[in-house]
């Protein structure tokens, strides 16, 4: 079930997890640590929704921890029953795990943001199977919550059933890379298919049929009306002008600047977004154009880098551009912004340092 008011946001529950788990990895949460939607104020309120950008910066320090994007499924040993909220409960309380995971599917949107996180059930009578896909996001992120996913949907099975369930296979996208004994550990099986065709893991039809053990009658039914209460009062933490803030930004510093792409982030059509920044007072050109101006700036003001790097982070063509540009937006050459930094008339400010733009497609 989807609810439109939780596109492009994720519980605050899951958001809190992540979080969470980054203090613990002993990463340098970056620019993660400053924004708006995770300070104590949001990630202290469960019917919070924090947007979808802010849930995968944090998504993109934890894969430079240890495991590495394998930490998506490791963390789900580290979170009991009752992390994740409602949801939890959803898988580990009904009459079976095959009707219990059916609601938690059905329910995504409780944990995730169910316009990008597509959850699928398939079962042939002898086995049932759960496929899962995620948004376009960087591949180590991608990867990360792939493994996330997966594991979450094991360690809750195992919670729900009491016993320690082993799939009859797993199924990822992406390659082994020297990974494949730690997560044969996790998953206890050595039946992991890498580099498959689609995500998905795999239980046994005796698994998922038999009577969870603390099954109570009806319990099951009043769950369920309540995750359909919690979506209808769910509460964003930004407003949507702040999402797609947020989501144009991250796509500067993923190199993917489109219209059609910030839309998908956001889930809307390119026509939609037009629209509602339409609505707001302003154009895509407009916003991109102030996206740009922000970064340069403060590459400008708080780094050494020569004006020809400037100019390929922030999507301009060559140097010359970039010059008339911060004419027009400062009425100085790009020198003289960078020495009045210097002479403290700006104070510096930290910019991130991940993938640079090439170009803005508007």
């Amino acid at each position: 079930m989807r609810s439109p008011a939780t596109d492009g946001t994720v519980s605050v529950h899951l958001a809190r997890f992540v979080v969470d788990a980054l203090r613990r990895s002993g990463v340098n949460p970056g620019r993660a640590a400053r924004l708006p939607d995770l300070g104590p104020e949001v990630l202290g309120n469960d019917l919070a929704r924090v947007s979808t950008a802010s849930a995968l910066a944090v998504w993109e320090q934890l894969t430079l921890a240890g495991p590495g994007t394998t930490i998506g499924a490791l963390i789900t040993d580290d979170a009991p029953i009752g992390t994740f909220g409602l949801w939890d409960y959803l898988i580990t309380t009904g009459p079976s795990l095959r009707e219990t995971l059916r609601q938690a599917v059905k329910y995504s949107a409780v944990i995730g943001d169910a316009a990008q996180e597509k959850l699928l059930v398939e079962e042939d009578g002898r086995t049932f199977s759960i496929r899962h896909a995620t948004g376009s996001w960087g591949p180590d992120v991608v990867e990360a919550i792939d493994f996330f996913v997966l594991g979450l949907l094991l360690t809750r099975s195992r919670a729900a059933t009491g016993r320690p369930v082993v799939p009859l296979r797993v199924r990822v996208t992406h390659g082994a890379s020297g990974r494949h004994r730690r997560l044969t550990e996790f998953f206890g099986t050595t039946r992991i298919d890498f580099d498959a065709p689609y995500n998905s893991i795999t239980f046994h039809d005796d698994d998922v049929r038999a009577p969870l053990p603390r099954a109570q009658p009806g319990m099951d039914r009043l769950l369920v009306r309540h995750a359909e209460l919690t979506l209808a009062s769910a509460q964003p933490a930004l407003l949507w002008q702040d999402r797609f803030r947020m989501a144009l930004d991250s796509a500067f510093r993923e190199d993917t600047v489109s219209l059609e792409h910030v839309a998908q982030r956001l889930a809307v059509s390119p026509r939609t977004l037009q629209r509602r920044l339409g609505e707001h007072g302003t154009t895509w050109r407009e916003e991109v154009e102030a996206v740009r101006q922000e970064h340069t700036l403060e590459l400008l003001r708080a780094t050494d880098l020569p004006l020809r790097s400037v100019a390929a982070r922030v999507g301009f063509s060559d140097v010359r551009a970039l010059r008339r540009a911060v004419r027009r937006w400062e009425g100085r050459p790009p020198r003289d912004v960078r020495n009045a930094a210097g002479a403290g008339e700006h104070p510096p400010t930290s910019w991130g340092t991940g993938p640079s733009p090439r170009a803005c497609r508007p």
